[in-house]
């Protein structure tokens, strides 16, 4: 009996570890879109692996170094239904503002919503 009893603890307590290890449904490489302020656009590339990732947006600003910054990504959710993920760019670089990233599926290759600073994002995976 103790044997049935371990071996049903063992099943519960890897069952959580079994559903959290499932692959991101995101992974790979994105092209990325963003739209802020006076409809100017900005292009870039986000690549997701798992529950981290990069952002890296084409851009140049001498007045704000912390612009066109490759910087590291932790993904917050990815579910079907949704993605979010924090643009971690005080780990570039000290100073720069963090943001979040909140998307929705448009079909299977395109994802659409904001960053919590209000610039529309458009990303398609490559």
């Amino acid at each position: 009996m103790r044997i049935l009893e371990w071996l049903v603890i063992g099943i519960l307590l890897a069952g959580p570890v079994a559903i959290a290890q499932a692959p991101n449904p995101y992974n790979g490489t994105w092209h990325t879109s963003l739209v802020g302020e006076g409809g100017k656009s900005r292009e870039g590339t986000v690549i997701i692996k798992d529950e981290e990732g990069t952002w890296k947006v084409t851009a140049k600003n001498f007045k704000n170094p912390c612009v066109g910054l490759q910087s590291p990504i932790v993904i917050q959710r990815a579910t079907t239904d949704e993605l979010v993920f924090q643009i971690n760019r005080s780990k570039a670089l000290r100073g720069c503002e963090d943001n979040t990233a909140t998307l929705k599926p448009v079909n299977d290759t395109t994802l659409q919503g904001e960053v919590d600073d209000g610039r529309k994002i458009t990303m398609t995976k490559e």
